[in-house]
């Protein structure tokens, strides 16, 4: 049996610095615990300015013997329903970065920057702001290549693309004018420092019971626990069901827009509260793509707490570890009954 690892991005940079001794020699007995990364993780890795070190995490990817992890959708874009794990290369997670680099993840079409206006950051971007910057994301994400097409089909290629981005020019145009007519959009958040102090068993249960007694807050509850399908806000219950990537990721961006550790930078009104935000996304995504290995290993203490709490809520079969740079300590913050492991 091998055991699959997915390392947050904060855990690789770690790692391959130099640190976490016990991790690298865990990877290099024989292939039994395998070192995963994601799109996310390349888009953070190779996202560093210093071309020197960006070569060397690159290399080490490698040199650690690092898998690929991909999720897999029953669609083109749908929410993800599988996953598989393979091998690529220098050149191929270079392909990856390169077109991830062709859109802005920065605000996510317009989706981050909302809900980071929702949750009080970025003050002085406007909706209008906002619309711009997406529509500017879309369109670029829409302007295909046709040089190399025949000219029938190159214009048929063409027509399709400015039809949609009519389409969402307009539906940037409705959503505006709704944002616009509204007087105090900002979504209500519990007390951080009551509802931090709730971890371990049950502690998405009692966050959940904190909400429901807040009117500005029950509301949102009922939307993401809703779905579809729908998620028990019971522990015993939710148990009773096979947890999905998406409900995963439904869940964590649930206790994040209530503020369980989420961080203050967040609410903070400049273009680097945007990268921020952008990160701190992306650590949900990590969350729910880290639900389909055996053990998800973190330095991002808010991130592991998120990944605890709704992995124990929905028996998720993956370890949580939580690694602490300045003592070299790991501690467990969530320990399944059960682990899920390669065959053989």
């Amino acid at each position: 049996m091998k055991l699959t690892v997915y390392l947050d991005t904060s855990s690789w940079n770690y790692l391959l610095s130099g640190q976490m001794p016990s991790l690298r020699r865990a990877f290099g007995r024989s292939g039994s615990c395998i070192p995963c990364y994601s799109i996310q993780s390349i888009e953070e890795l190779l996202g560093v300015r210093d071309e020197r070190k960006k070569a060397e995490l690159d290399l080490q990817l490698d040199a650690v013997g690092a898998r690929y992890f991909e999720t897999l959708s029953d669609t083109e874009g749908g929410v993800p329903t599988g996953h598989r794990i393979t091998v690529i290369n220098r050149e191929e997670r270079c392909q990856i970065y390169e077109d991830m680099q062709k859109f802005s993840l920065v605000g996510g079409f317009g989706l981050g920057d909302l809900i980071q206006k929702f949750i009080g950051g970025i003050g002085s971007t406007s909706f209008e702001d906002v619309s711009k910057m997406a529509l500017a994301d879309i369109e670029g994400l829409l302007d295909f290549d046709v040089s190399e097409l025949p000219p029938e089909l190159a214009a048929m290629v063409t027509s399709e693309a400015e039809a949609m981005k009519e389409q969402a020019r307009k539906a940037q145009h409705d959503l505006l004018e709704q944002l616009n007519r509204q007087d105090d959009i900002r979504l209500q958040q519990l007390d951080p420092a009551r509802i931090n102090n709730f971890t371990g068993t049950g502690a998405f249960e009692r966050i959940i019971e904190v909400a429901r007694d807040q009117a500005g807050t029950s509301k949102m509850v009922e939307v993401f626990l809703g779905g579809p399908p729908r998620v028990s806000s019971k522990r015993a219950d939710a148990h009773l069901g096979t947890p999905t990537w998406e409900q995963v990721y439904r869940l964590a961006q649930l206790l994040f827009l209530l503020g369980y550790w989420r961080e203050s930078k967040h609410l903070k009104d400049r273009e680097r509260a945007r990268i921020d935000f952008a990160g701190g996304q992306a650590d949900i995504f990590h969350i729910a793509n880290a639900s389909f290995c055996s053990i998800f290993h973190t330095t991002d203490k808010p991130q592991a707490h998120l990944a605890a709490a709704v992995y124990d809520h929905l028996n998720v079969p993956t370890l949580v570890l939580l690694y602490t740079p300045k003592t070299g300590a790991e501690t467990t913050l969530y320990a399944p009954k059960s682990i899920q492991a390669l065959g053989a």
